[in-house]
Order: C-alpha cells, then structure tokens, then sequence
C-alpha cells in the first residue's frame, strides 16, 4: 500500500510556512527517509509514552525508530511521560523543560513527540517555549491523534480551572502516521479515535459520513486500506480549515463541535480513566446535536442517523453511559463559561443545520441551555 503525502500550509501570519503530513505503513520503522533533513547532526530528544518501551518486545515500533534516527545523529535522548491526561500538567510541563535542558540543547535541536494526543501536546508546548522555540516533529500513534491532534499546531496543557486554557500555536517540521502502530492500540483507544473521524463528516462532509455508515465493519476489523482512508480524509479536512484560519479566529472553531460538552464532562471525571477523550468528545458531539434539534436547527432523523453511528463503533451517546459523574445543569454551565471559543462573556457552542452542516452560534440563551440539559441529564 502506498503512503500519501499531504501538505499543510498557512495563508495567515506566515504565508510561506507549510509542512507534510506523512500517512502510510511502515513509516515508524524506517523514519530517516523522511526526517534526514530534519535530525542529521543535531541533538534529538524523543519525548514517547510510556506505554512504549524499548526493553518491551511487544512493542517494537519505539526501538525501530530510534535505532533509525541514531543513524544520522549520534546524540540522542529520551525521556518517558505517561499518556493520560492527567500528565498535561504544569508539574510534568517543568519536570520535562529541567530534564531537556540537561542536555545542552541548543536551538538547532529537535524535539518529536512519539505518542498520543497528550504526549503531542505537552512535547509541542515545550517545543514551542524552551529557549523560546525549537523545532518538533509530531509521530502520532493513536488514531485520534493521527487524525486530530497532531496536526494544526495547537499545543498545551490543562490547567485547574479548564482543558487546554495554557498553550501556544507552534506547526510541527512533519508529521508522520503509521497504520501499522494502530494494531497496538487498545480496543476501547481506537474507538474512541473514531468520534474524531465522524466529527468531520459531520462538520463539512455528508459524503463522508456516510462512507463511514457504510464502512464500518471493515473499519473495526482495522482493514489497513480503510484505515489509511479516514485518517487521509480527516487530516485533508483539518488541513483545508487550517490553513485559512490557523489561530481559531472564524472557521476553526468548528473543529470543536462537541467539545465544548466533552471539556465540561472531562472536567467532572477528574481524568481519572472513567471517561477517555474520545467517549467524552462522542457523547459531546450527540449533545451538540440534540442541542440543534432542540433550537430547531436540525432534524429528528439527523439525531437517530449519527447516534447510531457512534453506537456502531462502541461509543456513548448520552450522560447516561456514565452516570457516576454527579453532573447538573448549573455545573455544566459554570464549566462552559471557561470555553476558549466564548467572547465577551457570551457562551459560544458548534452546533448542526444537518450532517455535514455545522455552524457558528453566539450568545446562547442561559434559559433555552439549562432547559435542555436538565432534559438530558
């Protein structure tokens, strides 16, 4: 199977910046092809999940990939951070700034972050500050990363109050996604991957959602063609938003459809492992389009088709997948007060006219909000 490349480029603050978002198999066993330009002479520092373990067999891809980038640097350095959330925290932020500037780095060096969502995230934002910003590579291994977080230069961490309210925009020298490091990855991981997938069906593209209605038994077998396929189809649509609205000023936003109900039930979950990104974000997106259904955006149809695909890939659909979270209406609402996408104190929700119609929508009214939730929880 052949890899594909797509590139990323900017039309905003630097026009001529782009980069290449590498997605095949065997991409991580056999990196120095494509990163050669990137790491040769230079001190590299691969900041992995812990879940990958170069004494561990099963898990081969992490010493593959180091043993090939050795080959063009004789300086390179590792460091491991767990993947939950719980790690994009100041004090690993720190623990992680201390340990790479142990090793005498300087601003020809080079970070890549070798894991999911979190590991991209908090590798980025350090990227983005130490030495006030080195360049980094992003090497995905779940499929929500491969298909969301990985690419569009959002880097952060959490803080006490909200989900990534400290951050920096900082776009990766590459990105690089293998189908065959998928394999490795949890049942409930990859799942929780796919709400990212449906998300962009229904934010721009009926097509394909509806070729993921169609698809998804082979989708859940992780048939490697149909894998490459969603994950191509995922980064074309980001990419396309991106470029002509890379700071989230206008049509970014609607990369966040149920985001802002996933923040709010993360929150509540304390990141404990009751409630992954993925189920947070499945559950936010059904809410989100209960919500337009609810204002008289959307129809009945539209609600049953899409719960019904989150349903075919094994993921929740209501607050009532978990009901241990002590969730209100006036809980909710305090916590969506700390969304990124609100402006003069006005809450700011992605909602639907349709699948493949997502929108906009200011100033939502407190009233019609407290009325819906308390229909829901």
């Amino acid at each position: 199977m052949k890899s594909k490349i797509l590139n990323v480029s900017f039309n905003e603050d630097f026009s001529k910046k782009s980069y290449n978002i590498h997605i095949g198999t065997d991409l991580i066993l056999n990196p120095k092809i494509i990163l050669r330009k990137f790491i040769e002479k230079r001190k590299i520092i691969i900041i992995h999940d812990s879940y990958f373990s170069l004494q561990d067999n099963k898990n081969k891809y992490l010493y593959k990939f180091v043993e090939s980038i050795k080959e063009y640097s004789s300086n390179v350095y590792l460091l491991s951070i767990p993947g939950g959330d719980k790690t994009k925290d100041i004090f690993h932020l720190n623990k992680l700034i201390e340990n790479i500037l142990s090793f005498e780095i300087d601003r020809e060096s080079l970070i890549i972050a070798f894991g999911g969502g979190v590991v991209g995230d908090i590798a980025g934002f350090v990227s983005a500050i130490i030495l006030r910003g080195i360049n980094f590579v992003q090497v995905p291994t779940t499929l929500l990363s491969q298909v969301d977080s990985s690419i569009g230069g959002k880097t952060g961490i959490n803080s006490k109050i909200g989900k990534n309210l400290i951050g920096a925009f900082h776009q990766p020298l590459a990105v690089i996604s293998d189908m065959n490091v998928l394999e490795s990855l949890p049942k409930r991981e990859f799942n929780a991957g796919l709400a990212e997938v449906i998300k962009y069906g229904l934010i721009k593209d009926i097509s394909f959602f509806e070729w993921l209605e169609k698809e998804y038994k082979d989708i859940i077998r992780l048939n490697q063609l149909k894998l490459q396929t969603i994950v191509t189809k995922s980064c074309e649509i980001k990419a396309e938003i991106v470029k002509n609205d890379e700071k989230e000023k206008g049509e970014r936003a609607l990369l966040n459809l149920g985001h802002t109900f996933a923040h709010a039930i993360e929150y509540f979950g304390n990141h404990d492992g009751r409630i992954i990104h993925g189920e947070a974000v499945s559950i936010g997106i059904c809410l989100a389009l209960k919500f337009s259904y609810f204002l008289g955006f959307c129809r009945e149809e539209d609600l049953k088709r899409v719960a019904n695909l989150f349903e075919k890939f094994n993921l929740p659909t209501s607050f009532n997948n978990f009901k241990n979270l002590s969730l209100s209406s006036a809980k909710l609402i305090e916590r969506f007060k700390f969304d990124k996408k609100n402006k003069q104190n006005q809450l700011t929700f992605i909602l639907n006219k349709g699948i493949g119609k997502s929108f906009v929508h200011n100033n939502v009214d407190i009233n019609d909000l407290t009325q819906f939730l308390d229909k829901e929880i």
